[in-house]
């Protein structure tokens, strides 16, 4: 199929797909509430999430962290034995119960443990209203904290896997389709392996030999560890990408039995150095999110 011909088929079959789309989210019916119950476990794996990503960025990463307890039906308790940023609470823990595909509006306290005296709090629903945290950038005073989280919610909708794969398929079949009539006049270049050396990966004024672990930039050889190519390696298959910090550290260091944020800093420094004389490449920190590995469009080899 040549260029015109996809372009020509290229709106009609994403109207098609867009109608697939809509009718599959509204034709789907939502679980009943005799089809819904309590997850506890998904609730106690996320705020153990929480609680590990708040102890990282406390510079505490060999504290064990407590047993979640359960309070009541509706309300978990995580204890933590010293004080956490409480202005990246909401989005961490946000973040947290995504991941276990819990979206019930719900309620947060921290409480001092010597006294179940409440500190500070905030509701999920009044997070998104107001934008900003409730008596954000206060110090917290104590240093064994109690995180509560209750759901306002008596139960915790089970997702649909069913449903959830049909929305997603087609999803990237409407992208899809929609990329087919796309025209973009600014190519970004890609990185690229060289003719002369299967194994030698070119982006911008830069080469990379993940192999041998070595990198050229200007001609200069730069001679790089084994952490440190895995992740220059994996920055460059994602090249102009945004990329979440834990599926950064997921991918290079959950099989080595280190997830610790504070790596992914040094060794994202490490690199950045080695590749600032080559002005074609940038690693851009997203804020809140990760980074972003830029290849210039002024890169691209002919």
């Amino acid at each position: 199929m040549n260029a015109e011909k996809i372009k020509s088929w290229g709106l009609p079959l994403s109207l098609v797909v867009l109608a697939v789309f809509i009718l599959s989210a509204v034709w789907w019916p939502e679980a009943k509430e005799n089809e819904t119950h309590l997850v506890p476990t998904r609730v106690n794996l996320a705020l153990r999430e929480a609680g590990d990503r708040l102890m990282d960025l406390a510079g505490d990463s060999t504290s064990t962290i407590a047993p979640v307890r359960r309070k009541d039906a509706h309300t978990w308790q995580l204890r933590l034995e010293r004080r956490f940023n409480y202005d990246s609470l909401p989005q961490i823990l946000r973040r947290a119960l995504l991941r276990q595909a819990i979206r019930l509006d719900y309620n947060v306290a921290v409480v001092r443990c010597k006294d179940n005296e409440l500190i500070l709090g905030y509701s999920a629903s009044g997070l998104e209203l107001e934008g900003e945290v409730p008596c954000g950038g206060r110090e917290l005073a104590a240093d064994c904290l109690n995180i509560e989280l209750s759901f306002l919610d008596k139960v915790i909708p089970r997702p649909n896997p069913w449903k959830t794969s049909f929305l997603l398929l087609s999803g990237f079949l409407f992208l899809a389709a929609l990329g087919t009539v796309v025209y973009r006049r600014k190519t970004i270049p890609i990185p690229s392996l060289e003719e002369s050396n299967p194994n030698q990966l070119r982006f911008g004024q830069s080469s990379f030999d993940f192999a041998n672990q070595t990198l050229w930039v200007n001609d200069q050889l730069k001679n790089l560890t084994f952490r440190e190519a895995k992740l220059l390696n994996y920055l460059i298959q994602h090249a102009n990408q945004v990329l979440d910090r834990e599926r950064i550290l997921e991918a290079i260091w959950q099989d080595e039995g280190m997830l610790v944020g504070r790596s992914l800093d040094v060794f994202i420094s490490r690199l950045r150095k080695l590749l600032q004389e080559d002005e074609n490449i940038k690693i851009v920190s997203v804020h809140g999110v990760g980074y972003r590995f830029e290849v210039s469009p002024f890169g691209a080899s002919t």
